[in-house]
């Protein structure tokens, strides 16, 4: 990763410079769209307003991600963990931010991009007297840290013209030299944000979080977490744990840590360190972004009070879960070795649209736990809202018949407890209802239902 402190020179940005700063001359395609920026600011600053009003808005919302998306290929987006927040979901952490009074020691975006969230910053922000004197207050409370120069010299020139259209408004028409707006904003560097949050461990003003969403190479394994995590959790861990009394976290994450049983240990290290606030689910991050997010507000300080909880307590006095067994399979084919007995071997591919089925075609070897009939079984995968016709989000299959089953790990299978016969057709109405639907919809916005959301389902109806 690149080093910090390149921040403080001229924001006219220079190719020559770039192509000696290693994996971020691969952003170098951005800088495009960074000298329109420089073009629009310098004509801001000489007073050029009515040719340009139309450029100066699309600079301030979404033309930064749109020339992203144009301007760096996909996969390369996907390795930065580069999506800028536009769209709704800027809207709504604008609004976040806009409930919240200024803090006095300023805002922190560590992964700042272009600015998004920062301009969000920015527009709680007072104006002072003159244009100049805002950028110096500005320069002062606003800071932030990326990895890609371009997108940082983005992320300033867009404030400067954040600053001169609020003043526009205002009706101030005083003209503002190179060397004052070129040289704003020094606190915006490139840099690893993830060690400058490391190293810093006291902050007490505002840390603004859109982190990268991907998979982490595992390394420097934190203690809530096995294997590869995501950057967004370490990310914000890191945040939650430099974060000092006064100050405050507001972040967009992937809902799987909101939701997702693997991030248990997360969440409960986050609510270790500081008091969740707010916890607003939002849906899709955006139409080219196909992953589910959700709001965090954090203060920095422990509190008795309880924690805002993850997703919305039910009220219904059993769940399936006191009622059901409920597991994920337990043959995993492509490493479970195939020995042992020839036994039936239920797959999602086998379920079609059966409600009901006594006869499984497909066997396989396996020397492990089997499954005795009935039970009901439902696939992992489920993506949020109704499924295609109309049909729930969870849709469950009643198997029948004498022979215990191998049971594929993309299916859960649930079973009733005791030795009675279970209500299995009254399972499934309430698992193809639309009340369950809704319920799975607050509780986990993940592709993959897990054990603890379908355990926690409300077992009520006839």
């Amino acid at each position: 990763m690149l080093q910090n402190g390149s921040a403080a020179g001229l924001l006219q940005p220079r190719l020559s410079s770039l192509a000696g700063q290693g994996r971020d001359v691969s952003a170098a395609s951005y800088l495009r769209y960074t000298r329109e920026l420089d073009v629009l600011a310098g004509d801001l600053a000489r007073g050029v307003w009515a040719p340009v009003e139309d450029d100066v808005s699309a600079a301030l919302n979404g033309r930064a991600a749109a020339e992203l998306r144009a301007l760096v290929p996909r996969d390369l987006r996907r390795d930065w963990g580069a999506f800028f927040t536009s769209g709704t979901a800027r809207t709504k952490f604008d609004d976040l931010l806009a409930a919240t009074p200024p803090p006095v020691a300023g805002y922190w975006d560590p992964t700042c991009g272009a600015g998004d969230l920062l301009l969000g910053a920015a527009a709680v922000l007072p104006l002072a007297q003159s244009v100049e004197a805002t950028l110096r207050s500005w320069s002062k409370q606003l800071r932030g840290h990326d990895i890609h120069a371009a997108f940082v010299q983005s992320a300033r020139l867009r404030l400067v013209i954040a600053a001169l259209e609020r003043h526009h408004r205002r009706g101030d028409q005083t003209l503002v030299p190179p060397t004052v707006w070129r040289r704003s904003f020094g606190r915006l560097h490139t840099g690893d944000g993830l060690a400058a949050l490391n190293a810093s461990r006291r902050f007490y003003g505002h840390i603004l979080l859109n982190p990268p969403f991907g998979l982490d190479d595992g390394s420097g394994q934190p203690t809530w977490s096995t294997g590869k995590t995501s950057q967004a959790a370490v990310f914000m861990a890191a945040a939650a744990e430099c974060i000092r009394a006064g100050g405050q976290v507001t972040a967009i994450l992937p809902d799987v840590l909101r939701s997702g049983s693997r991030y248990r240990a997360w969440r409960s290290h986050i609510e270790s360190l500081v008091k969740v606030e707010r916890v607003d689910r939002h849906g899709i991050f955006d139409s080219h972004t196909d992953v589910d997010v959700f709001y965090l507000q954090a203060a920095g300080q422990q509190s008795d009070a309880a924690s805002a909880m993850w997703w919305p307590k039910g009220e219904a006095t059993k769940v399936i879960g006191e009622v059901f067994d409920v597991r994920v399979g337990t043959v995993v084919d492509n490493r479970d070795p195939h020995d042992g007995p020839l036994v039936p071997y239920l797959t999602a591919r086998d379920l079609g649209k059966a409600t009901e089925m006594t006869t499984i075609d497909r066997e396989r070897r396996f020397a492990g736990k089997l499954i005795k009939p009935p039970f009901v079984v439902v696939r992992r995968t489920s993506r949020p809202g109704e499924m295609a016709g109309g049909g729930g989000r969870i849709a469950g299959v009643l198997v029948l018949g004498d022979r215990e089953v191998a049971v594929d790990n993309h299916l859960i299978t649930l079973k009733a407890l005791g030795t009675r016969p279970g209500p299995y057709r009254k399972l499934l109405r309430i698992l193809g209802s639309a009340a369950t639907t809704n319920f799975l919809d607050e509780r986990i916005r993940c592709r993959h239902l897990t054990v603890t959301a379908v355990r926690s389902l409300p077992w009520a109806g006839k």
